[in-house]
């Protein structure tokens, strides 16, 4: 692919709002596909995904601020003002007005509108009402200076007449740009971020919320329902139904399985509503069409694979064959219900749950536990209530089995260069590293249901997504204080941390006799920890989504892209964790 072709991609994918394939587009470098404008691109994908640490080291590294246009200089600006926001108690307002600052020396160097209105929102925040009121106005001279106005421009106007307190004028200038030709999802998703900071600040009421609801971009759905054998009557009206849902709701992307029945009549109707559709299976392909398509029918296999076809993903939150009963079904949906959230976090829009429900399922049925699980974490539910439905007669599983299963927190670590250390430090290193990590690990002692090691590893399985986070950067934070000369190092002394959480077999291990944690999800995580950074935590996708379904916490997975996992295990998204505040 050539540079210029590679660039055009990265921007198509910016545009649908699709910001992980955008930046696995803009790290694909070839001889013929290298330059500045991708360097740019991914440094701004970063951006968008909230990444702005990582951000700002590739700005630098990269020379962005030695080119003379106003895209790479504002783009320095836009970081401080990304690190300003993260700051706790509503912002670290010295950074904000640095990047106040340097948005406004970006105009004088340029006379840009871009710069411009950034400076002025900035100002406004930050309390510098004359800077406010100047860099507005330069904006609006701008916008009205352009011929030919397009979704920027508009956008700019709008920004600017708000920072000014033209409330009716904003709400026309955001009215057209919506309607300009060049107006796409990623453009709305960075101006709704952006107005939406400024409301907080000028406050607006009912007003200025409505300005909100006209520019956020589509909605985003996780979807779910009862398998059923169907017939055309209840298929038109159960249609019609969800079609009227995802015009109310503006859906544009969605994320769910693809069972016969309410699933597969859920996606027809997605697709034709124009929606990305985001399959998210919970076992193995051929397992789950055993399970969940095959009893309804051959029509409805012939659907399914009508949907795949059409599907922009197709993703397993298990490569596990199914084992029997629900367990993996119930991780797979909130797999798919945290990759919803995911997306829409990327957007800055909503994320919500569309569900077909029988009203006669009992309150332990799968459709209804995904509700409560929804509900539980402060998910907003759109649901198609039915009278009865014809059920297929449902297999049992090919082989199961009475060992003990459930989805737990797994972590693997390593200490890069233990194998080379000198004899001699190996005394040592169980001191200043190993008994460090056993006083960490003791300190989350009530959520640690298992830990192993051997030489410099450790593998330990976590009751939850959330005490698996906070002791694996607990971890990071306690090798800090490691000297590495104590150890006969030149270099700092770092673990690497890997985490997933995923369903696995609990058993007597009949070597050892003691408790163990088994199975393929196991070995998954165990390929994630050579390929981690010293000092960094990395996680897999599964365990990014079953986070964002967790409610109150101030963790954050930063997307690192497809990475090719050791042994030919594959090629993964992964994802580095870090706390949202320091």
């Amino acid at each position: 692919m050539s540079e210029r072709k590679a660039v055009a991609a990265v921007r198509a994918a910016l545009a649908r709002g699709d910001l992980l394939s955008a930046y696995d587009l803009a790290r694909q470098r070839t001889d013929d596909a290298q330059g500045p404008a991708l360097d740019y691109l991914e440094v701004l994908t970063l951006a968008r995904l909230g990444d702005h640490e990582r951000a700002l080291r590739l700005y630098e590294a990269y020379g962005l601020g030695g080119r003379n246009d106003v895209d790479a200089l504002s783009l320095r600006a836009r970081l401080l003002k990304d690190a300003g926001f993260a700051g706790r108690d509503g912002g670290d307002q010295a950074m904000l007005l640095e990047a106040c600052r340097l948005y406004a020396s970006v105009y004088d160097r340029t006379a840009d509108a871009y710069p411009a209105i950034n400076a002025a929102t900035l100002a406004l925040i930050v309390g510098s009402a004359d800077l406010a009121r100047e860099m507005a106005q330069a904006a609006v001279r701008h916008a009205d200076a352009d011929p030919e106005p397009g979704y920027y421009t508009l956008a700019t106007l709008a920004e600017a007449r708000l920072v000014m307190g033209d409330m009716a004028g904003a709400r026309a200038a955001l009215a057209a740009a919506l309607a300009a030709a060049d107006a796409d999802v990623g453009a709305r998703s960075t101006t709704v971020l952006q107005l939406r900071r400024l409301i907080e600040v000028i406050g607006g009421g009912a007003e200025a919320q409505d300005l909100l609801t006209l520019i956020r971009p589509p909605s985003v759905v996780t979807y779910r329902g009862h398998i059923f054998l169907g017939d055309p009557q209840t298929e038109a009206a159960l249609a019609a139904r969800v079609r009227a849902a995802l015009v109310a709701e503006r859906v544009g992307f969605a994320y769910g399985s693809l069972a016969a029945g309410s699933d597969i009549l859920i996606a027809e109707q997605l697709l034709a509503h124009r929606a990305e559709l985001h399959i998210v299976l919970p076992v193995t392909e051929a397992d789950f069409l055993a399970q969940s398509v095959q009893p309804a029918g051959g029509r409805w296999m012939d659907r399914y694979a009508a949907c795949r076809e059409a599907a922009t993903s197709v993703t397993f939150a298990s490569s596990m064959s199914h084992v029997g009963g629900q367990g993996q079904f119930a991780y797979g949906s909130r797999v798919a219900m945290g990759m919803a959230r995911l997306r829409a976090r990327h957007l800055n829009g909503e994320a919500l749950q569309l569900a077909i429900v029988e009203e006669a399922a009992g309150t332990g049925a799968q459709t209804r536990s995904d509700l409560r699980a929804w509900h539980d974490t402060g998910g907003r539910s759109v649901v198609i209530e039915t009278g009865p439905l014809a059920r297929p007669q449902m297999p049992r599983p090919t082989m199961t089995s009475e060992v003990t299963r459930g989805a737990y927190g797994l972590m693997f670590t390593d200490f890069p260069g233990f194998a080379r250390l000198d004899e001699r430090f190996l005394p040592l290193f169980q001191q200043e590293v190993m008994a460090r990590a056993a006083a960490c690990l003791n300190r989350h002692a009530s959520s640690v249901l298992h830990k192993n090691t051997w030489g410099d590893a450790l593998y330990v399985v976590y009751e939850t997504v959330l005490s698996g986070a906070e002791a694996a950067l607990d971890l990071c934070d306690t090798f800090k204080d490691v000297d590495p000369r104590q150890l006969g190092l030149r270099q700092g002394a770092a673990m690497r941390i890997a985490l997933h959480f995923g369903p696995t077999y609990f058993d007597i291990d009949p070597v050892t006799e003691r408790p163990n944690f088994y199975g393929s999800e196991v070995s998954r995580a165990a390929r994630i920890e050579p390929v981690t950074p010293p000092g960094s935590v990395y996680v897999t996708e599964p365990f990014a989504a079953i986070l964002a379904m967790e409610p109150a916490h101030d963790f954050i997975c930063d997307y690192v892209g497809q990475v090719e996992l050791p042994k030919g295990y594959g090629v993964f998204p992964l994802y580095r964790l870090r706390r949202t505040r320091a």
